[in-house]
């Protein structure tokens, strides 16, 4: 059997090509500022690492498709501090939107405060602000209706953490 490999990242892309093939665009859709209420860390786990938890105390949703509310006590942030410092997010909470409809948020992804990737705005420091790697890929169970469009979209998010008060604020871009 013949063995696959991607081309680097870098290398012209051979074979088809089309407007289909190209580099998917983002549009901004909405943000939400997550609440916390105290957190829990436990650790060494088995595997190494560590566990934490930080329950939803609340929050607000933001944004051109979306705007509403995180429901308090729905939910929370489940981590797994890995040995090399990198955080792996597994949060879970409720969403209502400003319509009333219920809305079922899952965000996976990581933090690493030790690689701020290659696209770390020029002024972050200027602004006061540690940059670090901090992204998540949200999926959604919603009621069928006018917020199902977020159960059949790629939707990619960027956080950051906040300290005093205790929250994150993730803002959302739909893959188009």
């Amino acid at each position: 059997m013949a063995s696959h490999s991607e081309p680097p990242a870098t290398a012209a892309p051979t074979g088809l090509s089309g407007p289909l093939l190209q580099p998917p665009l983002l549009a901004y859709a909405f943000d939400i500022r997550v609440d916390f209420d105290r957190r829990l860390i436990a650790g060494p786990v088995v595997g190494g690492g560590k566990m934490g938890f930080v329950g939803a105390a609340g929050g607000i949703v933001d944004g051109p498709r979306l705007c509403g509310r995180v429901l308090p006590l729905s939910g929370g942030d489940y981590a797994h501090v890995r040995p090399d410092g990198v955080v792996e997010i597994n949060a879970h909470y409720m969403l209502e939107a400003s319509d009333g409809t219920l809305i079922y948020l899952q965000n996976r992804g990581y933090l690493d405060r030790g690689h701020t990737g290659a696209s770390v705005p020029a002024d972050a420091a200027a602004a006061g602000v540690t940059p670090y790697y901090f992204r998540v890929t949200p999926s959604f169970r919603t009621p069928n209706g006018p917020h199902d469009w977020l159960t059949r979209t790629v939707i990619l998010g960027v956080g950051e953490r906040h300290q005093d008060p205790d929250f994150t604020f993730f803002r959302y871009y739909a893959v188009l």
